[in-house]
């Protein structure tokens, strides 16, 4: 009677939240990896074993986390020194989801220079993840294609320079913040001229997700002039809009954000 080849673990998963969650459930989707070939590791067993269960993959223990081929840290930034002297394996590359912590600083804890970091944002629920990309110079070819795939399974993938991870919270990170409050704006500005609450927001609504789809074909000023006829309406109201600096605030914003973020991420975790 032969045995069945238990098959490695080629992915395991630290932590398991709404982001670690999103890539795992993409992956398997994407059929990038099969679900042997994943596990979740969790230091509280219960929680480990309840994670394992909703995603139907393996359950990693302080021996198995190491024999695995790559490590997705999914925890956050203030979790991170309780869990790298339990996840430190030399042989193993090191994926990072955490917002903050460099590369190389995560290289130290995890005893690993193989190290590429990641930062997808709040699009990740739907696939529309805007996600940066960074490693270090020792990450291998097959390293970068892991993660390359893992992220573009649920949305686009951005190579940016480590130095611009700030800028990338600011813009893509913070914002859908800045897009809602321009919903909000909409929406209230339809019920002050008329329409009802629910009206005003689905209207709202429709108007973002078409330009947005537009945007993909054009520029946005190019955008803009199309809409704004001689002595029209729309002209008019960007004439109110840069009259109350509405184009300087949101630059101003994601500048805002961006600076807060270098602040965060001088944080010694």
């Amino acid at each position: 009677m032969t045995t069945k080849k238990k098959q490695a673990i080629k992915l395991a998963i630290v932590g398991a939240g709404k982001m670690g969650g999103a890539v795992l459930t993409g992956a398997l989707k994407a059929g990038i990896l099969n679900a042997g070939e994943i596990g979740i590791y969790h230091p509280n067993s219960s929680r480990r074993e309840v994670l394992c269960k909703a995603f139907g993959v393996a359950a990693l223990d302080d021996e198995a986390i190491h024999q695995a081929e790559s490590i997705l840290i999914a925890v956050k930034p203030q979790f991170f020194d309780d869990v790298a002297p339990l996840i430190a394996h030399r042989s193993a590359s090191f994926i990072s989801l955490m917002a903050g912590v460099s590369a190389s600083t995560i290289a130290k804890r995890v005893g690993s220079l193989r190290v590429v970091r990641a930062m997808p944002n709040l699009g990740v629920r739907l696939g529309l993840s805007a996600t940066a990309l960074a490693a270090l110079p020792q990450a291998t070819q097959a390293d970068l294609e892991l993660s390359e795939k893992l992220f573009q399974a649920i949305g686009t993938v951005y190579h940016v320079p480590e130095h611009l991870f700030d800028a990338f919270t600011g813009l893509a990170a913070s914002g859908p913040a800045f897009a809602a409050i321009v919903a909000e704006a909409f929406a209230d500005g339809g019920v002050r001229v008329g329409f009802n609450r629910a009206t005003a927001q689905d209207l709202a609504r429709q108007v973002l997700l078409a330009t947005a789809k537009l945007l993909e074909h054009q520029g946005p000023a190019e955008l803009k002039d199309e809409v704004s006829s001689a002595g029209g309406t729309s002209i008019a109201g960007v004439k109110a809009l840069e009259k109350h600096g509405v184009r300087y605030g949101l630059m101003e914003a994601i500048e805002a954000a961006t600076l807060r973020a270098k602040e965060l991420s001088q944080d010694d975790y």
